[in-house]
């Protein structure tokens, strides 16, 4: 019976199709604990199962039978009859892979374990059979760090014996000089989705990084773009020596351009005292600046300085931080009518369908550091969402727009108030209240979550509490902030935008890494993280003026 069972299964993997790259991916429950399968070796081998009751998002609807799923490097199959297809994840430790620390080998049944859904809890999401390996990322006191399927989980140490894996010798990068061999495409690999940067042209001479420790080795070449790298496809370069005059030693000034005119982006080289166009820069990017000639910005490409007439692209002013507090229908408003910090409902998601139907992407905080820290180039369509004091409307009215529209945003906590919110709290307009910690976990897939003091988001006066108290009691406060909210680089926003240096070396002291004033402006790399400047919407902003507010020049 097993060897016929063991027999229809591999039948069914071997002959079924995989669907369309296109198609969703389910999300599915765990109905019953259910076994993970490798059929590598052409035999169905069981290498772990998952736990009843857990949720998984599926790499690949894998026929009638099986969902397909990452296990370590290599897929698994998990039989459909004991799962459910439903709406979202109930988990809140997604991860993405990183490189691998250490190998791990299950001396016993040994459970993965999420530390992150059930705070203070720790439960099995999935079992690693004994005598199965899997990859470690990091170590922790006595646990083992694993990415499962986009989960982090951990592995107690007793339960497995660890190896690290031999590091073959990396040959050092070789700066090369060459040519495009054909019309080829730029691409920026430093998020989570590539981007598409701009096409060279073919003939163009390029700069260009061979780095055999790259992840992308294999297939593309490294070319400088201000700051950073990004990519172009190995097939479309020809080695060959090229002069040097031919390329530039100058650098970005720290300011950056943003070409709007996607049929006349073209970049051009003018070595011979004639415009010859050599790229073609796309929209929604952001281009180094090296300076300004006349009415041409000069940019810098692949070691080549190129010009684009200012009629074809704008100074960026830098990335919006929009700000918001309060959220109220029109009907509701009662005191908090014309008031600066209040919105109301209607306004807020016209403007949230605003910024979808233009296509803007709300970016996270740790996307935002990483801009600051010019690791990575935000799209000239990015903006970050933040919402003040944690209040109880943003569940009413923000959360369930921003949730439809898949943005995300972040919150700033006074966490005393939260503390003390209660979790059965029916929402009343005629008066503020503030989240409780069961709405900030069920609320995690949109908002992240920050600091904005403990206790002291207090005017006396006209005079912000923060500056009226000692610098101890200030530390402390700061200090019980940070370590309620969720682990990790936390930001914080300074109550009523009041602050001086002491409060920022103190904000710092705390743990916080990035603070938000009421300071009106946009935000460039090679600012202060510490100065973060925003702009905001209130009940007298008008949609065509909120158009202009976010718009990246």
């Amino acid at each position: 019976m097993q060897r016929w069972l063991t027999a229809l299964l591999l039948l069914t993997l071997v002959t079924l199709t995989a669907l369309s790259a296109e198609a969703a991916k389910p999300i599915i429950e765990i109905t019953d604990d259910v076994p993970v399968y490798d059929n590598r070796t052409g035999q169905l081998v069981e290498v772990g199962y998952l736990v009843k009751g857990e949720t998984f998002t599926i790499v690949e609807d894998y026929g009638k039978n099986w969902w397909k799923i990452r296990w370590d490097d290599y897929y698994g199959f998990v039989a459909k009859n004991r799962t459910a297809v439903v709406n979202g994840v109930t988990y809140r430790n997604a991860t993405k892979r990183a490189p691998v620390q250490q190998q791990l080998t299950a001396l016993q049944d040994s459970k993965v374990m999420d530390n992150q859904t059930e705070p203070g809890v720790l439960r099995p999401f999935a079992i690693i059979k004994q005598g199965q390996k899997y990859a470690s990322m990091r170590k922790m006191g006595n646990w083992y760090g694993v990415e499962m399927n986009g989960r982090l989980g951990f592995i107690h140490a007793s339960n497995v014996e660890v190896t690290t894996p031999a590091k073959p010798p990396i040959a050092k990068p070789t700066n090369k000089t060459g040519y495009t061999t054909a019309y080829t495409e730029v691409v920026d690999f430093r998020r989570d989705k590539p981007a598409s940067v701009m096409y060279l042209y073919a003939n163009t001479p390029i700069q260009y990084v061979d780095d055999p420790g790259d992840a992308h080795f294999n297939t593309h070449v490294k070319v400088k773009w201000g700051d950073a790298f990004v990519y172009v496809s190995r097939k479309a370069i020809k080695e060959q020596n090229v002069a040097p005059t031919r390329f530039t030693t100058r650098s970005p000034n720290g300011k950056f351009i943003i070409p709007y005119n996607s049929q006349r982006n073209h970049i051009y080289t003018n070595e011979s005292g004639k415009l010859v166009a050599y790229a073609h820069l796309n929209t929604n990017q952001r281009f180094p600046l090296i300076r300004t000639e006349g009415k041409w910005y000069v940019t810098v490409i692949a070691g080549r300085e190129g010009y684009i007439h200012e009629s074809h692209a704008a100074l960026d002013r830098g990335v919006p931080v929009l700000m918001y507090h309060h959220v109220l229908p029109e009907r509701d408003l009662g005191f908090f009518k014309h008031k600066s910090t209040t919105v109301t409902s209607d306004q807020f998601a016209a403007e949230m369908a605003y910024l979808k139907s233009q296509n803007y992407e709300t970016v996270t905080l740790t996307d935002f550091r990483r801009y600051l820290k010019r690791e990575i180039t935000l799209p000239a369509n990015a903006l970050v969402l933040t919402f003040d004091d944690g209040l109880l409307s943003t569940r009413e009215y923000a959360y369930p727009v921003l949730k439809k529209y898949n943005f995300k945003a972040a919150q700033f906590l006074i966490t005393a108030r939260n503390d003390s919110a209660n979790p059965a709290q029916v929402f009343s307009p005629t008066v503020l209240q503030t989240l409780s910690w069961q709405d900030v976990n069920r609320m995690g897939d949109v908002f992240s979550f920050e600091g904005h003091t403990h206790n002291l988001h207090n005017i006396i006066g006209s005079t912000s509490q923060v500056l009226m108290v000692s610098n101890n009691q200030l530390a402390t406060d700061l200090q019980n902030n940070i370590t309620r909210l969720p682990k990790g680089p936390r930001a914080f926003a300074y109550p009523f935008g009041q602050f001086n240096a002491t409060t920022v070396q103190l904000v710092k002291n705390a743990g916080f890494d990035l603070a938000f004033t009421t300071r009106e402006g946009y935000n460039s790399p090679y600012e202060n993280p510490y100065y973060i400047k925003r702009v905001s919407s209130n009940q007298s902003v008008t949609l065509e003026q909120y158009k202009r507010m976010v718009r990246p020049y």
